[in-house]
């Protein structure tokens, strides 16, 4: 070979062999993605993939166990390990920690735009009328909560409480989209998203009250997304959502005459 095309390999990563363990899980994991093992089945015993595989069964019980730790089967003592329904959450719930901190606000404000942009696109056009009436409830509790919230807004329980019915709101849009990964996604960074409300929350009302402006006046920008839900209005529920998020600033609440 010339010396030329020697150097260019020079730096090229070592191949490496695949460990057996490795190999069987890459295996059950390609059957369970393409269907021959369903969310609820019982997979074959250590014996019986043994056999099939033609390994001894330390290999099958260490590709087993890798397989229950990354949450795709489950193990049960006296019964055999049985294929898990999947979800990204154990992987990325992991990761969230990362971007809880306050200079990170305006990146969940992006990401939520985002994510609850599509979600409520999605919405409309998939969800069933019990998710509708199931909004309508959701949005109800959510009044009743911010009224108890404006007749003290340093009371923290209240504004906890107001949080929860803030967010039951969005995630419940958001599993009206039906798409399970913006579902998971949303879920893993709840915790992101509570920051985010819980700020946005509290600092509007504490500035209207500085302002001397009753907060019970803040236009509440949900009734408007559940209308463009209800109406197929897609342009109603955008402008909505980026009052509600803070992207586009509520005259009276963020910007005063």
């Amino acid at each position: 070979m010339e010396d030329k095309k020697i150097k260019r390999l020079v730096g090229k990563p070592k191949i490496s062999r695949v460990s057996v363990v490795d190999q069987i899980c890459s295996l059950v994991k390609k059957d369970i993605a393409d269907g021959v093992w369903n969310p609820g089945d019982k997979l074959p015993t250590e014996a019986e993939f043994s056999e099939i595989f033609g390994v001894n069964r330390l290999s099958v019980r260490m590709a087993l166990q890798k397989l229950s730790t990354l949450g795709i089967i489950e193990t049960r003592v006296g019964e055999g390990s049985f294929v898990r329904p999947f979800s990204l959450r154990p992987f990325l719930s992991e990761i969230a920690v990362f971007y809880d901190d306050d200079t990170k606000y305006n990146e969940v404000q992006q990401l939520r735009n985002l994510l609850e942009g599509e979600c409520m696109n999605l919405a409309i056009l998939y969800a069933s009328q019990e998710e509708k009436d199931e909004l309508k409830v959701a949005l109800e509790q959510y009044h009743d909560i911010f009224k108890e919230y404006n007749k003290d807004i340093d009371n923290e329980e209240r504004l906890e409480r107001l949080v929860d019915a803030d967010f039951a709101f969005h995630y419940h849009v958001v599993k009206m989209s039906h798409n399970k990964l913006y579902n998971d996604i949303y879920y893993i960074v709840h915790q992101l998203i509570r920051r985010h409300i819980t700020k946005l929350l509290s600092t509007r009302a504490h500035r209207m009250r500085d302002a001397g402006i009753e907060a019970g006046i803040l236009d509440d920008t949900h009734d408007r997304i559940y209308q463009g839900i209800i109406t197929a209005d897609r342009e109603i529920v955008r402008k909505a959502r980026e009052e509600v998020l803070g992207i586009v600033p509520i005259h009276g609440v963020d910007v005063f005459d």
